[in-house]
């Protein structure tokens, strides 16, 4: 059923809109009951002409049809992690913001890569990839496409879909993100059609801010990045942010450089510590650690399977502790 069939289901439309109205909302690119759902109400107010309380009041009348078709859930693309998300109530939608802690080389990057290509072919939407490490590579993108024998016309959409920006300061990655803000208050299409941030990856950004001098520095620029996260989040866009962690026993963690987790509280249970501190793990709705199986953690003597362990950190809307296995694919994460 589409959104002008679901709309004339409702008493508020049947009493206040026209076929005119109706027409406006797919000219205004709100084409889902997603996208009205997640439109700001003074815009609908403008665009319709009716009340905000009416407004409100239609939102409500919708939710039925939400409730019961669960549009407001994106859906990563792959099965396994979808199944599993579902298991403990964390689905991938609008306004949820995700991190991805690894160690360097475990393929962080390889799970980003695969959800990016993913929402652009299987949601027709854009995706701002951040990178901060300056490695996005074009070429990876293209064999994934390949490998899914995508036709050339789908491939080059696709590959126009992501929008890569360099960043490679934490200042330079605020810009962008009250950039993107301020494009879509303008109404400005292409901020509209990105429902997506992937930053790749958020430490780089404040790699130049240890020790105990530059923490007070870092937690400033921390707090405005995590500002600038929650107000898009509120406006429906969700993010997948990449994050790198060490191994318990690392130096590196028992440094007091300022970028230690945070997250001291006696447990064993998360074999890997993230950096940036506990406020910002209070900013992710889900934190997910990406890491080798037990079974084949023995070092430079074993083979890669590109078998990966996806284990729950942290949850708020569901359990922590949970983990699904993935496989790295030349198709990217299955």
């Amino acid at each position: 059923m589409d959104l002008k069939k679901k709309i004339l289901q409702t008493p508020t439309a049947k009493k206040l809109l026209s076929e005119y109205e109706l027409n406006l909302l797919t000219k205004n690119n709100i084409e889902t009951l997603r996208d009205f759902h997640d439109a700001e109400d003074q815009k609908l107010h403008k665009l319709l002409g009716i009340k905000v309380e009416s407004v409100l009041e239609f939102k409500k009348e919708l939710d039925t049809f939400v409730e019961t078709v669960n549009e407001l859930d994106f859906g990563t693309g792959i099965k396994i992690l979808d199944k599993f998300l579902d298991s403990i109530a964390q689905p991938f939608r609008r306004g949820r913001v995700w991190e991805v802690c690894g160690q360097t080389g475990v393929g962080k990057t390889q799970l980003m890569y695969t959800l990016a290509l993913n929402f652009v072919c299987k949601h027709k939407w854009q995706v701002l990839f951040v990178d901060t490490k300056q490695d996005f590579s074009t070429k990876r993108i293209q064999d994934m496409l390949l490998e899914r024998k995508v036709d050339q016309e789908t491939s080059e959409k696709a590959m126009a879909d992501i929008q890569v920006v360099e960043v490679l300061t934490s200042e330079e990655l605020i810009e962008i993100l009250q950039a993107f803000d301020q494009q879509m208050t303008d109404d400005v299409q292409a901020a509209l059609k990105t429902k997506v941030v992937v930053v790749d990856s958020l430490a780089a950004c404040f790699g130049d801010h240890r020790g105990m001098e530059m923490r007070r520095t870092r937690d400033s620029l921390l707090t405005e990045v995590a500002c600038r996260v929650r107000k898009l989040a509120v406006r429906g866009v969700a993010f997948v942010i990449g994050n790198i962690s060490f191994s318990q026993d690392s130096k590196i963690i028992c440094d007091n450089d300022g970028l230690e987790d945070g997250n001291s509280d006696g447990s064993t249970r998360q074999p890997n510590k993230p950096m940036l501190g506990s406020y910002w793990s209070s900013v992710c709705t889900l934190r997910l650690s990406l890491e080798l199986p037990e079974s084949t953690n023995c070092g430079d003597s074993c083979e890669d399977d590109g078998l990966r362990m996806v284990n729950v950190m942290t949850n708020t809307y569901g359990p922590a502790g949970d983990n699904c296995l993935l496989q790295i694919t030349d198709a990217g994460l299955v």
